[in-house]
């Protein structure tokens, strides 16, 4: 990760969070209920609310019995976890409850924490403050393993309507069995691309274990993850934040819920997937993007992990400066195509015709435009999602197209995609 790549907190501050978040979603960000409300509205899912308390004398009329086994006691506008309290199960007598951490709790108990949330003890501006109790999300079997307690969520950086980073974080003992990394959970690095996790830190500090356990915390898919980056971008869409990230879960019955947004999200996420997100944010920038669709599959192309694709061992496959590929068209059928590997181009291009006749060239399969300098001048030429197979290899990717009409190979291929292969110098 290189020092400039990395986006500091007043970058992350006048660059991004105040130009691109309209006081309107910044408001709705910094308190849950509205965001519930406004994610609800656009059918978007969320927990179930069961109750809010916003005066002290509302707690004391409550009947608390009503309260299933489970729940989450939270305050609407807190900062850092402080103040949620997860319930597990009920006690053994009527009015208790157990929460994650063994704790017994019981009315009395509960009547104070809302009160002292209510009294603003919790608030991120130390003003009076709303008190609700939700639903508690089950943890899915695929995090079972590697969690204390709590249920992991995701938390989804998203510009421009572009994911551009993503995290996995894991409550632990020292958390609590709180999904919150000031207070001991791990966050694990994800690839856009494949929802594979990819590196872990707990505080600063690399892990490659979940803590007391052999379990490693590399290389965990995560379920649903392209339905969970288009629910990230749709709650950036209805919610006027250009920047900014949302935090999910996955219920293994009910499936996908927004526990929350965040306006002006922490930075820690760099260090969780060892990348610097200044870069991703420049790369993004300007895109005209209309759909959450179409700015899941630019991420996916953009921000790809190399090192998911590539085994520690393999052996590296010899490919020729010429050679016949085959090119994914529309359709999704493959058409032979005679390709050049150019190791002095950093992107793939395809020829205009060759990608009008594959069905390439389709609106929704254009990513981007982007200008380019050549002999000719400057033009722009678009970019294209592209799928190709090398030496049987699949390959997903970008390609700008150009006007190779005149040129003997229609198609050649940027050293960008030719990770894991070794080039012969050969003839034609």
């Amino acid at each position: 990760m290189k020092p400039s790549d990395i986006l500091g907190m007043n970058a992350r501050n006048h660059l991004y969070q105040s130009r691109y978040n309209r006081k309107s979603g910044k408001r709705i960000a910094d308190s849950k209920l509205l965001a519930k409300s406004l994610l609800r509205k656009h059918k978007l899912p969320v927990p179930k609310l069961f109750r809010v308390f916003r005066k002290e004398k509302e707690v004391e009329i409550f009947n608390f019995s009503r309260l299933p086994a489970s729940f989450v006691v939270k305050p609407n506008s807190g900062l850092g976890g402080e103040g949620i309290v997860v319930m597990e199960k009920g006690g053994l007598y009527a009015g208790e409850w157990i929460d994650v951490t063994g704790k017994i709790w019981r009315v009395d108990d509960l009547k104070l924490l809302i009160k002292d949330i209510i009294l603003g003890r919790y608030s991120m501006k130390n003003l009076p403050d709303q008190a609700f109790v939700e639903e508690r999300v089950c943890i899915h079997p695929k995090f079972k393993h590697i969690t204390y307690q709590g249920t992991p969520d995701i938390g989804v950086l998203v510009f421009n309507r572009v994911p551009v980073m993503a995290f996995l974080r894991l409550p632990t003992s020292e958390s609590a069995g709180k999904a919150n990394m000031f207070q001991g959970a791990i966050a694990c690095g994800i690839d856009v691309a494949t929802g594979i996790t990819t590196h872990a830190i707990k505080h600063t500090h690399e892990v490659v274990f979940y803590p007391g356990s052999r379990r490693k915390l590399r290389g965990i898919k995560i379920p649903l993850w392209d339905e969970v980056l288009q629910l990230a971008v749709e709650c950036s869409i209805i919610s006027d934040l250009g920047y900014m990230r949302a935090d999910i879960v996955i219920d293994p019955m009910k499936g996908l819920r927004v526990l929350e947004l965040n306006a002006q999200p922490g930075l820690k996420i760099q260090l969780a997937n060892q990348a610097g997100l200044r870069k991703r944010l420049e790369r993004v920038e300007g895109l005209k993007v209309k759909t959450a669709k179409k700015g899941v599959k630019i991420a996916k192309a953009l921000f790809a992990n190399p090192d998911i694709a590539e085994k520690v061992g393999d052996e590296k496959k010899v490919v020729n400066v010429f050679e016949e590929i085959e090119v994914v068209d529309y359709g999704g059928e493959r058409q032979k195509v005679k390709a050049k590997i150019d190791t002095g181009a950093f992107r793939t291009s395809i020829d205009q015709g060759l990608a009008e006749t594959l069905g390439l060239l389709a609106p929704e399969n254009i990513l981007w435009r982007k200008g380019y300098k050549s002999s000719l001048g400057r033009e722009e030429r678009p970019i294209v999602e592209l799928t190709f197979y090398l030496q049987d290899e699949k390959i997903k990717t970008t390609a700008n197209v150009a006007d190779r009409s005149n040129l003997k190979r229609r198609m050649i291929i940027g050293r960008r995609d030719l990770k894991g292969f070794l080039i012969k110098l050969d003839k034609d």
